[in-house]
């Protein structure tokens, strides 16, 4: 797979909440035998002075489609959003189109650790 159809596939994908009490979301690629998982998840520790603004971290995951064992994951917390822009002032508000070309990167370098 090449860096622009993955990043395509990346931004077209829908996303889906995860069932659960936890505010999570993810949207899941099948590449071969494994799955790429991109999703968000609230920032727990991160409180703001505005009420009802809540901030979120983009995440990635490659893992085993069979049997779901993680074999890459980027948790690092690294992009931001968050719910009300305006009111927030310590995210860079990192959409899917602004970090889709980073995690097709580290993906496909993960794919080819794999093969």
């Amino acid at each position: 797979m090449d860096l622009d159809k993955l990043v395509e596939q990346i931004i077209d994908t829908e996303i889906e909440k995860i069932p659960g009490n936890e505010d999570k979301w993810e949207k899941h690629i099948y590449i071969k035998e494994n799955v790429l998982i991109v999703g968000y998840k609230k920032n727990e520790g991160f409180y703001d002075d505005g009420e009802g603004v809540e901030s979120y971290a983009w995440y990635w995951e490659l893992r085993n489609a069979d049997t779901w064992d993680v074999l890459h994951e980027n948790h690092d917390g690294d992009f931001t959003f968050c719910t009300d822009p305006a009111e927030c002032t310590w995210s860079d508000q990192d959409l899917i189109e602004d970090i889709a070309d980073e995690v097709a990167e580290e993906s496909l370098k993960w794919l080819e650790l794999e093969n």
